[in-house]
């Protein structure tokens, strides 16, 4: 039945917090995202675990006391496992366990240091798993990943340690079909701009970061149905509506052939992408890739 940790991790963090909005700081995720963990919760357990008043958290139901300790000994048991199978990982010396970002598959960079890495190290295991900025991040901190490549900023900079790769300007996707419509954004300014992002759960800490920094311009922003790169481009061409992204039209045809690709004047955005491990992690494996990366030149795709 307990297959979600989140979940569970979730309604802790509410009762704990004595609110969503706390809930959703500790967590480091939107606070919408809070009440949709806790909602399917609730719907797994087919018990109402909370009394809620316009949306915010008044008092445990009778339920919600019960299972209460109930989700603190889940949590405990999943944490002392964690720990076992770390130790068990760290046995296993001869694999890597490498985490990346699916936005990552389109830098032929990355590509060719994987390749490298598997051709210097044919002794080495090398499992590559892909998933969103989120779940990397959580993997990385509960051991499902001795190393992670993803974009920056990271949601803990003291327990994170972050080697910069690869870096791209941000830029303006306008849907040839409606470029009139953005004329003026074609021009290089956003301002007063609609366009249309991935759900802040994707990578809270990079959508904060990005939202912060284009407030000025007063941009209008729209969520895509779907949590996913491919999906961003998708809708935003069916939809008519920008999207940003960095430039990889080199590798997707679609986003080449279907957007007018245009520069951000009013202000410079950059998307760093970085390998990025646990503090004081010294895997034989991870260690080797990590030197090696270390040894390829910062790959800058300016203005």
């Amino acid at each position: 039945m307990f297959t979600d940790v989140k979940k569970i991790k979730t309604f802790v963090a509410i009762v704990e917090e004595g609110s969503f909005t706390g809930a959703a700081d500790r967590l480091n995720m939107a606070q919408p995202w809070v009440s949709v963990q806790l909602k399917q919760l609730e719907e797994m357990l087919d018990l109402t675990l909370v009394e809620r008043s316009k949306g915010k958290l008044v008092k445990l139901s009778p339920n919600g006391r019960e299972f209460f300790p109930i989700a603190k000994k889940l949590l405990s048991a999943c944490s002392e496992a964690t720990e076992e199978i770390r130790a068990l990982r760290n046995r296993d010396r001869g694999k890597l366990v490498l985490g990346v970002d699916p936005i990552t598959l389109y830098i032929p960079e990355r590509n060719e240091l994987i390749k490298r890495f598997m051709t210097q190290f044919q002794d080495t295991e090398l499992q590559l798993v892909s998933r969103t900025p989120t779940e990397l991040f959580d993997g990385l901190r509960n051991g499902e990943f001795d190393l992670i490549l993803t974009s920056s900023p990271s949601p803990d900079e003291e327990e994170i340690e972050v080697l910069p790769l690869y870096e791209y300007d941000l830029r303006l996707l306008v849907p040839k079909a409606n470029a009139q419509r953005y004329e003026r954004s074609i021009n290089g300014s956003i301002a007063d701009a609609q366009i249309l992002t991935l759900p802040d759960s994707y990578h809270p800490p990079m959508f904060s970061w990005l939202k912060s920094a284009l407030a000025p311009s007063n941009v209008r922003w729209m969520e895509c149905p779907e949590s996913s790169f491919q999906a961003l481009i998708r809708y935003s061409s069916m939809l008519g509506i920008a999207t940003l992204s960095p430039d990889l039209s080199d590798s997707i045809p679609e986003m080449r052939n279907e957007m007018e690709i245009c520069p951000v004047r009013d202000t410079q955005l950059k998307v760093r992408w970085g390998l990025m491990r646990r503090a004081g992690y010294r895997k034989k494996a991870p260690e080797s890739f990590w030197r090696m990366a270390a040894k390829a030149p910062l790959l800058e795709r300016a203005a």
